[in-house]
Formats: structure tokens, sequence, C-alpha cells
């Protein structure tokens, strides 16, 4: 708790920030959203959680601002001694997430609008706290983005990643543990020996779709941000996000269809729903695996000089 006081105390003007934050968060709330024919309410908000509501693999956005929250936390050690003032140049800032608002709204895109409340947030640190505050928490709001409901738009990407995890996951049953599967796209069958079908199994949006590739990207992010100085290695975490996301549903799926043919697929549905956490362990076993194998090597220890005794005067 005592870290926490420190913390907060280190940060000036908090009074006047909420006030002006509660102003902003007043215009999203009755002003933030034009698609009354989609979306009958004008609160921003509102439309949010009913999208994150409508689609489960958007809800990941609730997790995002106390994520946010921790990530400052952590790194009060770099925050605490920043010098922190009034800074009017970041008008600018809120200016532009103003226009941003401003152009969603006539467009009727929310999410845009959702983008300007989040960059709005960030250019009220800056003004009252100033440039190098921006620049030494860019990161931690830049995640903010992962707030934006895009399940919608993504149904492309979705299915080519659930096809791709069927066709390794069936394939590693047949050729190593000899299952017999018959695959018809994201449909998986067990071929009985009689000639007949076993258990079938559909592959559905939720594995191997924008939830896992979510969650590993932001886990790929938010470890390299954690662990790393230097870009090249961030980058190479996030590269890895896509590759990772599939090897951890093909190990979810391999371990669903092997179930499934011991016990009858009644029992691989049912493990299947009880499967989530398979994902991110692998996904975070497979992040760790390529941080130790990324490690920045350590920073020389200078030795001390060696002393030599003072000459004796005869």
């Amino acid at each position: 708790m005592n870290d926490v006081r420190q913390f907060i105390e280190s940060l000036p003007y908090k009074a006047q920030l909420l006030v002006v934050a509660a102003v902003w968060v007043v215009l999203f709330q009755f002003l933030g959203n034009s698609s009354f024919g989609y979306a009958d309410t004008a609160s921003l908000f509102t439309w949010v959680v009913a999208n994150y509501e409508a689609n489960p693999d958007d809800s990941l956005g609730y997790l995002i601002p106390p994520l946010i929250a921790v990530l400052l936390f952590m790194r009060r050690d770099e925050l605490i001694p920043l010098e922190k003032r009034p800074w009017p140049p970041a008008l600018v800032l809120l200016s532009l997430a103003v226009v941003l608002h401003l152009f969603g709204y006539l467009i009727q895109q929310a999410r845009v609008s959702l983008l300007a409340f989040g960059l709005g947030i960030y250019a009220l640190t800056g003004l009252f706290w100033g440039p190098k505050w921006l620049k030494a928490t860019f990161f931690p709001f830049a995640l903010l983005i992962f707030t934006v409901p895009l399940t919608a738009y993504t149904d492309s990407l979705t299915f080519h990643l659930r096809l791709l995890s069927t066709q390794l996951a069936t394939g590693f049953c047949n050729t190593v543990l000899n299952l017999n599967l018959i695959r018809e796209g994201t449909m998986v069958f067990h071929a009985l020996p009689n000639g007949t079908k076993g258990f079938e199994f559909e592959v559905a949006p939720a594995c191997s779709g924008i939830r896992s590739l979510t969650v590993v990207f932001l886990l790929t992010l938010v470890y390299g941000y954690m662990q790393f100085n230097s870009l090249w290695r961030r980058l190479s975490l996030v590269v890895a996000a896509i590759p990772l996301a599939v090897l951890a549903n093909v190990v979810r799926l391999i371990i669903v269809f092997t179930v499934g043919e011991a016990w009858g697929g009644d029992a691989g549905k049912r493990i299947e729903t009880n499967l989530g956490f398979v994902t991110f362990i692998v996904a975070l076993g497979g992040v760790m695996l390529l941080g130790r194998f990324l490690k920045e090597p350590s920073a020389p220890r200078s030795e001390p000089l060696p002393s030599h005794p003072a000459p004796v005067n005869p």
C-alpha cells in the first residue's frame, strides 16, 4: 500500500485532471454514438458494452483499463521521478481527439469515436503531467486499441485460422496418433472400422479464431514491453503472435479429438468448452521460451580499479 500511495502522491493536479476527465466522459456519454439506426443509445459506453455482450470475442476489452493501470504501477520507479508539469501543447493532441470524434460521429462509426475517447484521455494526462509523461506512458495507453470491437470485421481471418488449425490437428492425429479422422472444411469426423462415422466435431469460431489471436497478440506486446528494451526483440515477439495462436489451438484440438475418439463425441465437446486455459498456457509457454531465446545481454560489470599503496617517503 505504501508503494501505491507513493505513486499516487507523485502525480500533481489530480483533482483538476479528474474534473476535466469527467467532462470528457460526459461528452461521450451523451454525444458519443450517432448510429441510432443500429444502436438506440447516444452513449458510447452503452454501445461498447452491448457489442461486448453480443460478441464475447470482443469482451477482452473489459480487461484493458485495469491492465493499463497495472502496467503504469509496475513502471512506477520510472514514472515517479519524472518531471510533471502542465504542458499546454498537449491541447493539440486533445484537439486531434475532438476532430477524430467529430469525424466518427458524422460517419456514424462509433469505433472511431472510441479511439478518439482513448486518445483524449491520453492527451489530458499529458496536459497536466507533461511531455515526459506522454513519452513514458505511450505504450500502456496504446493498448486502448484493444477495447475497440472488431469481431464483425474479422470473419475471413477467423475462418482461415480455424481451417489451418483444423488441418494441422487432424494431420497430426492421423499421422502420429493413427486416429483415422476425416476433415471436411472445419468439420471433423471419426471414421470407424466398419465404414461408418463415429463422433463429429465442428471447429467453431471460438477455436483458432480472433479470440486466441487477440489474447496472444496482447500477451506478446505486454511481455515484450516489460522484458525488452530493444525494438527488434519486441517486434519479434509480435510477429510470433500468429504462429503461437495457431500452435495453441492445434494442441487444444488434438486433445479434443483424442478424448472424442476414446470416450465419444459428447465427451470431446464437453472438454472443449473447458479447455480455454490450454490456449493461454501453450501461448504463455511459447512466449516465455521465445523471450528466453531473445534474452538481452546483461550490461558488463565494471571491475574496481586495483588500489596501489601510497609511496612511503624515506
